[in-house]
């Protein structure tokens, strides 16, 4: 439970900083279009969009991962037999289930969605 208590406010950072970034880029791309001096910067304001993006989803992958390696050594040590019935679990998109994976894929798109509308209703 400690590394669940120390990681969390890591981890709520990441996420939050996930929905910002979405919504700067939502209002950097509007402003993007309408400027004709910024339009040769998309592809960098690209670029480190979707790196950072990467970035938070892979810390977020590493504390998850280091968090589940934490809650089950304790079990491993005390059943040796037991870990080796159980059986894999498959981790075949960026060490994530496919549920999870579509999640992110669920999220990001109504992230999108929701400040590309917000922006047009606001204007």
């Amino acid at each position: 439970m400690e590394t669940r208590k120390t990681n969390s406010p890591f981890e709520y950072f990441l996420y939050a900083a996930i929905v910002a970034e979405t919504a700067l880029a939502a209002i950097i791309y509007k402003m993007i279009f309408q400027s004709g001096e910024l339009m040769r910067l998309r592809i960098y304001f690209a670029l480190f969009y979707f790196g950072f993006l990467a970035w938070a989803i892979a810390q977020l992958n590493r504390l998850h991962r280091n968090r589940q390696r934490a809650m089950l050594e304790p079990a491993t040590v005390a059943e040796p037999a037991r870990q080796e019935i159980a059986p894999a679990v498959t981790r075949p998109v960026l060490g994530l289930t496919a549920g999870q994976f579509m999640l992110v894929v669920v999220v990001f798109a109504s992230a999108v969605a929701t400040f590309s509308w917000a922006l047009r209703a606001f204007n």
